[in-house]
């Protein structure tokens, strides 16, 4: 069954190259839009237009592009940029009569910055030129020994027609054999127009560059995180149900206005995306390339660039100022054909993903300074130099589209963290890093308690941490049950990213080789002995209490001695011995006796009086009484004015 597959198609090359001519020639669409870019004959903003080609596969699938028109012009490179930074193939314009030129050249390395998985080079105004192979042993010479060394290369004009059906048939191959865009389910849309229709009311547009976006659907708007209820969505004017990766989209938005000068809303810039997929931050951990190719006529394009400099950080549809520093130091540089771990720090908030590309501009000279990928879309400043840090970035360098190193890189750096957490902002879906923790834990890398995770190594240590304190605590007081949980606490916490854990780490015990004793926790392996000078003392009290367990002895008579009452003390946290108040004790087996006639007693009848109780215990109202009160307080019994019945 055929299919339509979606893509986006942007241009790119020097001004008056016949960008937009070349545009209008494959579609039949004039790009430039306003009436200055009409009468300049220069695009300005971004100009858009669809075009429909049948895959060459033999699928009969239709191949649907969006097409974004960018401005040539240095003075509006930023547009550029915005254009670009979500295409799923370049088609890059030299004129045949000028050749290559200075924005030609920075349209390239902006492209290969970007990293774009598919180019073509359209040779234009083919009708200008005598000799056509001149022209491409200029262009070939351009393209010598760089990503694009053996890019196709199309001859046209716009003016003529030729070439057109060559190069629409040229960029139908190219596409049939690339896979359509990841749907990750995590829409984000970069807003590249915001205006007000009058009865429509607040319309954005944008390439949705990732998930899908529903008629219906209530997202945020990011950075600032106001709301936005999607009334309508279309996609090249058609009115849409659900919108996918990889098309040109316009929404309708209720809830939010277009920003102005006192109006907070939606604007340029902005990105419409999910509320559950975190929030905007004021530093990334990026890895920066710089290109050593020479930009004519920009004196300073094979300088290094300076840690602790101010840029323009260029990345969907916005701009934002930063400043930049390198791991190292200050002294440390990006040099031309180099490549650098570094920082990016914001005056505000910005919304990116892990793997996203990225262009760093010269906002006073506006000149192209390099290009990145983000390695840590929520940056720690104060961790930037710590030597954890770097390792974690040093793991990402070259792995940033693996999933299994991306969850072992930050598992290795946090320890722990809620798997719905996990690696939220990045390309990934849910299901598939659910599917590949799963994969982990098996493998024992990983560590799961519920909706947590934990670096498995870590997880064994800290665990083998707590016991061992347990274990020591048993070793110096061997007469005592177990140690106390608030004790404890203060020695493990400082060693856990954050206290909550500890309780976990609680469970984890007690699930293996542990236990609970009242508010204390104990090793299983451990017996309470009593202290040889109590030995005594202890063995007396026992038999008091088992001459009549149920009607013993008054606790000052059990143990009027200082040895009496640490062996006592040492048998009621054993658990040997029950204590009702502080003038009454009974022992566990004469509790249990009274407590199970309770319960009888209370099956039988349903309800009784306490003296009922108590002669069905054959007990005294002294040892019924407390008794009574503990089973409520456990939950066994629940009183009723002057009757109990069975919880």
């Amino acid at each position: 069954m055929s299919e339509t597959r979606h893509f986006i198609l942007g241009t790119a090359g020097h001004i008056d190259h016949g960008k937009s001519s070349l545009v209008k020639a494959l579609t039949g669409t004039d790009p430039d839009r306003l009436p200055e870019e009409k009468a300049r004959g220069m695009t300005i903003e971004l100009g858009f237009a669809n075009l429909a080609l049948p895959a060459t596969d033999d699928s009969g699938d239709e191949l649907n592009l969006g097409i974004v028109d960018v401005p040539g012009h240095s003075d509006f490179v930023k547009n550029m940029v915005a254009g670009v930074g979500s295409i799923d193939i370049a088609v890059f314009v030299v004129a045949a009569d000028d050749g290559w030129m200075p924005q030609t050249e920075e349209h390239y390395q902006i492209l290969n910055y970007l990293k774009v998985p598919n180019a073509i080079v359209a040779l234009t105004k083919l009708d200008l030129v005598d000799d056509l192979d001149l022209v491409l042993m200029d262009l070939e010479e351009n393209l010598a020994g760089g990503p694009w060394e053996n890019i196709q290369i199309v001859p046209t004009s716009s003016h003529t027609g030729a070439g057109i059906e060559d190069l629409k048939s040229k960029i139908a191959e190219i596409l049939s054999k690339s896979p359509t865009v990841r749907d990750s389910e995590k829409p984000r849309l970069p807003v590249d127009r915001a205006f007000s229709i009058k009865g429509v009311g607040t319309v954005v547009t944008g390439t949705l560059i990732d998930g899908r976006i529903e008629s219906g659907s209530d997202l945020v708007v990011q950075p600032s995180g106001l709301k936005a209820h999607i009334r309508n969505v279309q996609s090249h004017k058609n009115d849409e149900n659900t919108v996918f990766p990889g098309t040109r989209t316009a929404a309708n938005l209720t809830g939010i206005s277009v920003a102005s000068r006192g109006v907070e809303g939606i604007a340029k810039g902005n990105v419409i995306t999910d509320p559950k997929l975190g929030d905007a931050v004021t530093a990334i951990d990026v890895l920066l390339e710089k290109s050593d190719r020479e930009v004519r006529g920009q004196r300073n394009s094979t300088k290094p660039v300076k840690s602790g400099r101010e840029v323009l950080f260029h990345y969907g549809s916005a701009s934002y100022a930063a400043r930049m520093h390198i791991l190292g130091g200050k002294e440390n540089m990006l040099e031309p054909g180099g490549a650098v771990l570094a920082e990016l720090r914001f005056r505000e908030p910005v919304y990116v993903f892990v793997g996203d590309r990225f262009v760093l501009r010269n906002a006073s000279a506006g000149t192209t300074l390099a290009g990145g990928i983000v390695l840590d879309e929520d940056a720690n400043r104060r961790a930037f130099r710590k030597p954890f840090q770097a390792a974690f970035l040093e793991a990402r360098r070259d792995n940033f589209d693996d999933l299994e190193s991306l969850i072992v890189s930050q598992m290795n750096r946090d320890r722990t963290m809620a798997a719905s957490a996990l690696l939220a902002k990045t390309r990934f879906s849910a299901t598939e890093i659910s599917t590949k923790v799963d994969e982990l834990v098996a493998a024992k890398k990983l560590s799961r308690s519920g909706n947590w995770i934990f670096d498995a190594v870590w997880w064994s240590k800290i665990s083998a941490f707590t016991g061992d304190k347990i274990n020591e605590f048993h070793q110096n007081n061997p007469d005592l049950p177990g140690m106390s949980i608030k004790e404890l606490e203060p020695m493990v916490v400082p060693e856990l990213p954050f206290p909550k854990l500890f309780d976990m780490i609680l469970e984890g015990l007690m699930a293996s080789d542990f236990a609970k004793a009242g508010p204390a926790i104990r090793s299983l392996a451990h017996q309470p002995k009593l202290p040889t000078d109590l030995v005594r003392a202890g063995d007396r009290i026992r038999g008091m209490l088992a001459e009549n367990p149920i009607s013993p002895p008054n606790r000052g008579d059990l143990a009027p001695g200082d040895a009496d009452r640490k062996a006592m003390r040492f048998l009621i946290n054993v658990g040997e011995v029950v204590e009702l108040d502080q003038k009454t004790v009974i022992s566990s087996t004469g509790f249990e006796t009274i407590r199970s006639a309770v319960v009888g007693c209370l099956e039988a009848n349903g309800q009784a009086t306490a003296s009922d109780l108590k002669d069905a215990a054959g007990t005294s109202r002294r040892f019924m009484m407390p008794i009574l009160e503990l089973l409520d307080e456990q939950e066994v019994t629940v009183r009723n004015g002057d009757f109990r019945t069975l919880k």
